[in-house]
């Protein structure tokens, strides 16, 4: 049988480990994103017009805005931040 203290640092490991987790999902997804931004560098280097270009601009924006920053999901690190705060104020 587990006593609270061996407890406590079961759950302090978990939180440590989901905390790390979060943290490489975020830079996964930064990483896909700078990617993405060099594929959309590729084609404003091969759009013929300054319209083109201006597109390509456009869709670049919109990706950034719409697919990248959801996913960092910034909820889930600060989540984490807050747990890793708590369990340094349980062990005080």
């Amino acid at each position: 049988m587990l006593d609270n203290k061996e407890l406590q640092e079961i759950v302090a490991q978990q939180v440590r480990e989901i905390a790390k987790e979060r943290l490489q999902s975020a830079i996964n997804s930064l990483q896909r994103a700078m990617y993405d931004s060099e594929v959309y560098a590729d084609k404003f280097d091969n759009a013929g017009t300054d319209y083109e270009r201006g597109k390509v601009m456009n869709y670049a924006i919109n990706h950034l805005y719409s697919n990248i920053q959801p996913n960092l999901r910034i909820d889930l690190l600060a989540d984490s931040q807050a747990d890793l705060a708590k369990l340094e104020v349980s062990n005080a």
